[in-house]
């Protein structure tokens, strides 16, 4: 598993996870092997972080996108991304439907960097987020694509959660010290953790891709297209020294300059989309929102 990757998108979709335990590739998450089973003693559960509370979550924080009125979701996912060479940036694959059409850009549209900077200007004043999301994991090793959608959380610098609806009661909790994966649609009785050292840190999407961009990407700009009822530059970005990453490819709005949508694809040729609504920037959200407490009898699986 790719725990950088797990734990900058929260993008470990659960279904995915179990097929590849099933097809047994050498280094799935169900493989006992160079991990430390702990046995979580009988008693009560504290319960898995505290659920979102509107009232108390939002306090303080704006809702992006008054203008551009209420999003409406878009498909989950898209099609698989053309792979990219090491140290080349790679255009949009021909004939990939996008999830809108824009405007066309014209003689006045920024570059690539211009739009990162901007974006990266953006996020540097956001200490806290909220959002809705969707997400698609294409998995060519099984054949198939998972989709799975809910709530994410981020508080600068080391707080994190994924609270999925759908497969509902899954989880992902970066409580500051670890980082949790529980994901009872697949098995109730396992919880995988890691350290956050272990882990590089990386829970923060939007610092993984816009944190000194150019230097660590070669980018251009494919396009505008429309996400959620929003324009949006696209980005290509593809990694100039060896990084897990084939190509990444982030949907910038052009009005607030907002990351509405991640398409990142992997080495293996997996291909990750994780989309964002609603997005709330520096809500109040407290620490016992990141707390997550395993199942009484459940296997800790040490990554």
């Amino acid at each position: 598993m790719n725990i950088k990757l797990v734990v900058s998108l929260g993008l470990s979709a659960a279904v995915a996870i179990g097929g590849c335990r099933g097809a047994e590739t050498g280094d799935g998450a169900g493989s006992d092997a160079g991990r430390t089973q702990v046995e979580v003693p009988q008693a009560p559960v504290a319960g898995q972080g505290t659920s979102a509370d509107g009232q108390t979550l939002t306090q303080g924080g704006s809702v992006d996108g008054a203008a551009g009125g209420p999003f409406s979701p878009s498909p989950t996912g898209s099609p698989a991304g053309s792979p990219g060479s090491q140290g080349v940036a790679q255009p949009a694959a021909p004939g990939r439907p996008a999830a809108g059409t824009a405007p066309p850009a014209t003689a006045s549209t920024p570059d690539a960097t211009a739009v990162l900077s901007r974006a990266e200007e953006v996020y540097a004043s956001v200490r806290s987020m909220e959002a809705d999301f969707s997400q698609s994991v294409e998995v060519p090793l099984l054949g198939q694509t998972v989709r799975s959608q809910g709530k994410l959380y981020h508080r600068s610098p080391d707080r994190f959660l994924m609270q999925f609806s759908q497969p509902q009661g899954d989880v992902v909790v970066a409580d500051g010290r670890h980082l949790w994966m529980f994901y009872p649609s697949v098995d109730a009785r396992q919880v995988m953790r890691t350290t956050m050292a272990a882990a590089g840190g990386q829970v923060d999407l939007h610092r993984e891709f816009l944190s000194n961009p150019t230097e660590r990407y070669h980018a251009v700009l494919s396009g505008v297209e429309a996400v959620g009822g929003r324009a949006t530059h696209v980005v290509v970005l593809t990694p100039r020294t060896r990084s897990g990453y084939r190509q990444v490819r982030i949907w910038v709005d052009r009005e607030d300059a907002l990351v509405r949508r991640f398409e990142i694809t992997e080495e293996n040729e997996s291909v990750r989309t994780l989309e964002l609504r609603n997005i709330r920037r520096n809500p109040t959200l407290p620490d016992q929102l990141f707390q997550f407490s395993p199942p009484a009898g459940a296997q800790i699986f040490e990554q």
